[in-house]
């Protein structure tokens, strides 16, 4: 039975009588024996004289009343504690802990009346802030930036943060504001223009937390019908380049696109897409929308490429396949010679291939000096012919043949750029070999014999096989040959992949060793690249260009309504009822006025 005193409850009442205990401390007092005064003329005649016998009179009786009622506070604390007194208190369940979910995405930097989405949201960040804040900064991952920090801290690292370009996982994010207050009390703000482009939807993992019993408030940065034209992807090859715009808005739209300062005019049906195609130019270049909108983010492009250069190549053979020739001529940037046994043309080649020759007509030294070239930087390839056997090609195939294997299936063992996406078929014959340490089997077949293998020779040359017999193979028709030549005669001549000199934010890019590297945000030492913001990433070797590419983060106009703006919402205490027990109090209370007593006893002099 609890017993209710206005502002107190008993919880306990039975144990009430503990406060009998202060009974015989105020009997004491009362019987304890009074001294007897006496008068003595001089002193009394010197305390009249002065007036104070009185005031020093009631002084004495003062502190012995003030005694009395220290002890009867510290009995009454102690008596009252085993009947559970308590009340009930408002409690603010939001106030202790604040978890910013902060978007840094790309859309974050539309336009809204003069300002970015992110600088308005930096502002109602400011405005969240409480004692202990933690700040999560939401873009193609979830980012802690700063954890349990007071607002003043908080305020210094808002105001360093910058948006990023790439998509954004806000759901994910809100999770993880979840996991950082779990056990405790607090409040999630999420700001954001809600436009999320992968993991979790923000409002399925709001209402998770709201589950857990979390106060989740969200403020929404977007505002109004944004218009954007943008690029949403770009196809980068060797000789042309496709790039295709997208118009999000509702009516046709007419925009120039720049390129090397050349202006074209391209027209978009309202929410269509429109191919852009241009000759891919060597080095670095940019492809602009030169009209202004919303999102200024997707409206350039950068392209990387290589630079064009001449690969010669020197095809040594006394009876010239048709489809090899043509092949190592697919490419316009390949100059062909071919010159044919004993008599072998002299001059500076980067490739040479060694392919159906014959074994009376190659002149002694041959094979040596091709080794010779090699070790001065070039590349010797030698094919497979159905004289492999027969011939010593002096060093220039780095491994042992074993003997002839049939009905073979060839698996690429070691992908690489000349062998992606390239489909050898099956092998009617073909020469089963010992590979040596050094040597990489690219392509294998039967027990792991090696069918085109790679190794590099002191002085940065390679050595590579190639091992598929031309009779008998039906990949000299496959529309892969004259691409696996050209990509091989690239890897050949240590020329970059263009695939790999154009990417899109979001991804990590793994270098093979820790490398310096400028990127839009600063230098960096690193050995994973990750690609936050667009731009040029710079390598000691080659130059990545980064760019948006999204069409989720470009359509900058929120589909859904989430939350309330920035300017309406106000966080407002979320209070509890809950019962403050007095035990612990009252027992704390008693042990102050309990020192409190003893401190003035020793003042006093009485010990």
């Amino acid at each position: 039975m609890v017993l209710n005193l206005g502002f107190v409850s008993i919880q306990n009442p039975s144990q009430l009588y503990w406060l009998l205990l202060a009974i015989p401390l105020i009997i004491f007092y009362l019987i304890r024996p009074k001294p007897k005064e006496k008068e003595i003329p001089s002193l009394m005649f010197f305390m009249r004289a002065t007036g104070r016998n009185k005031l020093l009179s009631f002084f004495r009786i003062f502190v012995r009343d003030f005694m009395m009622l220290v002890q009867l506070l510290i009995i009454l604390a102690l008596a009252a504690t085993p009947s559970q007194p308590s009340s009930k208190v408002e409690h603010d369940i939001a106030a202790a802990n604040t978890v910013i979910v902060l978007d840094g995405s790309a859309s974050m930097q539309t336009i809204e009346d003069g300002d970015t989405r992110f600088e308005l949201a930096i502002d109602a960040a400011k405005d969240s802030l409480s004692t202990h804040n933690t700040i999560i900064v939401a873009s193609e991952r979830a980012v802690l930036g700063a954890q349990d920090v007071n607002d003043r801290d908080a305020t210094g690292y808002l105001n360093l943060l910058k948006p990023g370009d790439s998509g954004s996982r806000i759901g994910d994010s809100i999770i993880l504001a979840g996991e950082i207050l779990r056990g405790k009390e607090g409040r999630v703000v999420v700001i954001s223009d809600f436009i999320s482009t992968a993991g979790v939807e923000p409002e399925l993992a709001m209402a998770v937390l709201r589950s857990r019993g979390l106060v989740v408030n969200a403020i929404n940065v977007a505002e109004g019908d944004k218009r954007n034209v943008g690029f949403v992807d770009l196809l980068v090859e060797d000789d042309v380049t496709t790039a295709y715009v997208k118009n999000f808005n509702d009516e046709e739209a007419t925009v120039t696109m720049r390129i090397a300062e050349q202006d074209k005019q391209l027209t978009i049906s309202a929410k269509g897409v429109e191919p852009y195609v241009f000759q891919t130019l060597p080095g670095i270049n940019e492809l602009k929308i030169v009209d202004d909108d919303d999102f200024p983010v997707d409206n350039v492009v950068r392209t990387s490429a290589p630079e064009r250069r001449t690969v010669k190549v020197l095809l040594i053979s006394n009876k010239p396949s048709v489809f090899l020739q043509n092949a190592l001529q697919a490419s316009p940037s390949v100059e062909l010679t071919i010159t044919q046994p004993p008599v072998i043309t002299k001059g500076d080649y980067d490739v040479y291939v060694v392919h159906d020759v014959d074994k009376a007509e190659v002149l002694a030294g041959t094979y040596e000096d091709l080794l010779d070239k090699a070790e001065d930087g070039k590349t010797v390839i030698v094919a497979a012919q159905d004289s492999t056997l027969d011939i010593d090609y002096k060093g220039l195939v780095p491994f042992y043949f074993m003997g002839l294997g049939e009905n073979g299936f060839s698996a690429v063992d070691t992908p690489t750029r000349f062998t992606k996406n390239i489909e050898f078929g099956k092998l009617p014959t073909y020469f089963t070999t010992n590979l040596q340490q050094g040597v990489v089997p690219v392509v294998t077949a039967g027990n792991g014999s090696g069918i085109i293998t790679a190794a590099t020779v002191p002085g940065g040359g390679k050595l590579i096989w190639y091992g598929i017999l031309e009779k008998g193979s039906d990949f000299k028709f496959s529309p892969y040959y004259p691409i696996f030549w050209h990509e091989l005669l690239k890897f050949a001549t240590d020329q970059k992949d263009i695939r790999g000199m154009n990417d899109r934010t979001g991804n990590t890019y793994l270098l093979d060793k820790t490398l310096d590297v400028s990127t839009p945000s600063g230098p960096q030492t690193t050995n994973r690249l990750s690609f936050d913001k667009a731009g040029l990433y710079r390598l000691p070797d080659r130059t990545i260009a980064v760019n948006l590419l999204s069409e989720k983060e470009s359509d900058v106009n929120p589909r859904v309504d989430i939350g309330e703006s920035a300017g309406e919402i106000e966080l407002r205490p979320v209070r509890e009822t809950r019962t403050m027990a007095w035990e612990v109090w009252l027992i704390a209370a008693s042990f102050v006025i309990l020192f409190v007593e003893l401190l003035y006893v020793k003042l006093r002099g009485d010990v």
